[in-house]
């Protein structure tokens, strides 16, 4: 059974629906798989879906790290953000570090991890763009999508490298986008686009996870390779996944 270690900032709705679905997942068998520990880079304040996600992993038993990262070292913060970001991630390190963890997830996670931590630990990300297309935040790359001739669009779940958005592709979603530029006015185009891709988002992360806990998938030193020790060249598509568990959820 792999241990997963889930990686949060618990900013809003997404952030704890992906754990929900995760850990029904488990629940139901869908994923052998345990979540070793909760980490939070935020206080809790009143976010209600932080409150709420801290205390559905503690019903489960799973314990939950917060490590506020807006108010550590904020003079660091301003003089040298890569040592601050290494600071923190000593301090994240030597907090995960009583949990095991054979994989960790960044689900709605609000920061950049350090190089350290990316080379000791085996992680994964969810990036809203196909692989080897656009890099940035979800808001700067689909209002490029909306105005590019792109007929498809979609997310990728990848490795986390010291460089952002430059890790390994894992697996990856697709979908056309053509309908929606025929019957979409342009200015809620890019609008639209996100809607879609949300909707696959979590789909997307949870069957790539399935791949890894099932080491179908497995991440050796930043690179892909089979359950047999052959290199995979390429990510998987999980196109047509996902498409089948989006419409089967619609018709629930």
């Amino acid at each position: 059974m792999k241990r997963i270690g889930w990686f949060t900032t618990a900013r809003g709705p997404g952030s704890y629906g992906l754990f929900k679905t995760m850990m029904d997942a488990i629940r139901d068998g869908e994923i052998d798989a345990q979540i070793s520990f909760v980490f939070i880079n935020r206080e809790v304040k009143d976010n209600e879906y932080r409150r709420k996600l801290i205390e559905m992993a503690e019903q489960n038993d799973v314990p939950v790290i917060i490590f506020p990262s807006d108010t550590f070292r904020p003079d660091l913060k301003e003089k040298d953000m890569e040592a601050w970001r290494d600071a923190y991630g000593e301090g994240l390190r030597d907090r995960i570090a009583p949990y095991p963890m054979d994989l960790g997830v960044l689900a709605g996670y609000m920061l950049i991890v350090d190089p350290e931590t990316c080379r000791r630990h085996v992680l994964i990300n969810l990036h809203p763009a196909l692989p080897d297309t656009y890099k940035g935040t979800w808001k700067e790359i689909v209002t490029k999508v909306a105005e590019s001739p792109d007929r498809c669009y979609g997310a990728t779940v990848h490795v986390c490298s010291p460089v952002l958005d430059c890790g390994t592709p894992i697996a990856f979603d697709s979908f056309s986008i053509d309908d929606l530029r025929e019957n979409v006015p342009k200015e809620r185009l890019a609008e639209a686009i996100r809607a879609r891709e949300v909707e696959r988002e979590v789909p997307l992360l949870i069957e790539a996870l399935k791949l890894l806990v099932s080491e179908q998938i497995n991440i050796r030193d930043g690179d892909l390779f089979d359950r047999h020790g052959q290199r995979l060249n390429e990510p998987a598509n999980l196109s047509a996944r996902i498409s089948a568990v989006v419409e089967g959820s619609r018709q629930r």
